[in-house]
């Protein structure tokens, strides 16, 4: 998931609150779902022989449904065994990179784990983790299938951003009397905190509507779409260039071509996605959230895409991920808050089943988990907690690897997760369809990765033709100046 990342900053807290409309109201409940669920989830007092408090009493939680668990039919529990890939590279990649021969590989393979960890935590606290399970009775009918995940992506966007600040100023604030205190970048001109804003908006709904998407298809689906970035940034460049405001981009026409070819084999992939869930569970609603969570998707990947190109437009600021949380939280938080509050969307799975309405704000969602099941919640604002640690990973070893090693760990991490996402089934949100549409998945995916794969590699030999041509004429001029100086 491309995750997010002290002057003084001031904000008419008292007056936006006091021009805020009135919040809608919270979708009234059955008092006996709430009576149900806790039925459902809470059980007896279990002691086991070494005298351990049973972990259904303990977490008011079925344990087939909580994030780490022992489960005697198995080692793991279906919800811990997608973290199992991403946290043995975080060991391993830890391990590697305390030797110096490894160096590499291991920042490699920690980067690999982050990013995998991340991405699969999101798509599970948004769309898998069990909110209510099956059985529960709700308004007198039993309820057949789990309430899952917590579709409210601008809501935990905003969430992560409040919990990453508040992690920046307890960091701050414990190494401040210390050798090791840390002062942001400081803000020099108006146009520089323009920039910070604009930056802060667009990134921040960048983030908000790839989490959306994720509460509505699975991570292949998202991974795939946003592997598309090279040409939408391309486009919105040389849009920019257009009205004078980026430099044009050289049309290199077997980039352009390898690019092209691997958007429209995401396209082939995502329309079989869509169509094989239609096929296979005859009916349009999951197909309909499917397409829901694409569009978010597209529209996250354009507002990267823009970020990346505003970036040459407004200069850069040169932030790292601590000046980053510090001067950009705040302003993306409060640009996101009236979609939160206000903004309706169609909701996916049980979710109409359990409210009795078909679309919900994302305030309306989250004080509804609220009520249903805290531990959810928790998991939520363990997402920012989480996101802050990523982008301290990423900074770190991004910005000590080569461009290369870099573009090759990116390029390698989506597809590596696309494929276990495909091989295994824990890391499915939804069975994957039959003939024909598998064999345009697999044929669409390979073809994906082949194309930009090829891409970047040319990138990297672009950059490495231009290094050299530079450090020739620096080599030129040199023996220029010291045939000149022979001859005085």
């Amino acid at each position: 998931m491309e995750a997010s990342t002290m002057a003084p900053m001031s904000f008419e807290l008292t007056t936006f609150s006091a021009n805020l409309p009135t919040l809608p109201p919270v979708p009234t409940m059955d008092p006996s779902l709430t009576q149900a669920f806790v039925a459902t989830t809470v059980a007896p007092v279990v002691a086991n022989s070494d005298g351990d408090v049973g972990q259904q009493a303990q977490f008011n939680l079925d344990p087939m449904h909580s994030f780490m668990v022992w489960n005697p039919s198995g080692i793991f529990s279906d919800t811990f065994k997608p973290f199992i890939i991403p946290i043995t590279g975080l060991i391993v990649g830890t391990v590697l990179m305390q030797i110096p021969k490894t160096s590499t590989w291991g920042k490699l393979t920690l980067y690999f784990g982050a990013q995998s960890f991340m991405n699969i935590y999101m798509g599970w606290v948004m769309r898998t983790s069990v909110t209510v399970p099956a059985g529960t009775v709700i308004n007198g009918e039993v309820l057949k299938t789990d309430l899952t995940g917590c579709p409210a992506g601008f809501a935990l966007t905003a969430m992560q951003q409040v919990i990453s600040f508040i992690v920046f100023v307890v960091f701050f604030l414990v190494v401040y009397w210390t050798p090791y205190r840390y002062t942001p970048k400081k803000l020099n001109s108006g146009f520089e905190v323009f920039c910070v804003v604009i930056f802060g908006c667009v990134f921040a709904l960048n983030i908000a509507l790839n989490n959306f998407s994720l509460g509505y298809i699975s991570i292949a689906v998202n991974l795939i779409i946003r592997s598309c970035l090279p040409l939408s940034t391309f486009l919105s460049q040389q849009g920019l260039a257009i009205f004078g405001l980026y430099p044009f981009k050289p049309c290199r026409w077997k980039e352009i071509t390898l690019m092209v070819i691997g958007c429209l084999c995401a396209g082939a992939f995502t329309m079989a996605r869509i169509m094989g869930s239609a096929a296979s569970k005859s009916s349009d609603s999951d197909a309909g959230s499917m397409i829901m969570g694409v569009m978010m998707c597209i529209a996250s990947l354009l507002c990267g895409s823009l970020n990346l190109a505003l970036a040459g437009v407004l200069g850069e600021t040169k932030l790292n991920v601590y000046d980053t949380v510090a001067y950009m939280a705040i302003p993306a938080t409060l640009f996101l808050l009236p979609i939160a509050l206000f903004w309706e969307k169609k909701v996916p799975g049980e979710w109409p089943v359990v409210f009795g309405k078909d679309s919900m704000t994302d305030y309306e969602i989250l004080a509804s988990v609220w009520s249903l099941n805290k531990w959810t919640v928790a998991w939520l604002v363990l997402s920012g907690v989480f996101s802050f640690l990523y982008n301290i990973v990423q900074f770190s070893v991004v910005h000590t690897l080569s461009p290369s090693a870099t573009a090759f760990g990116g390029n390698f991490n989506k597809a590596a997760l696309i494929f276990l996402t495909l091989l295994l089934p824990f890391l499915r949100v939804h069975e994957l369809p039959g003939y024909p549409y598998i064999e345009v998945i697999w044929i669409a995916v390979i073809i994906n990765i082949a194309a930009f794969s090829y891409y970047g590699w040319l990138q990297i030999e672009a950059k490495n033709k231009d290094q050299a041509r530079l450090l020739g004429d620096n080599g030129d001029d040199d023996s220029d100046s010291e045939e000149e100086d022979s001859s005085q």
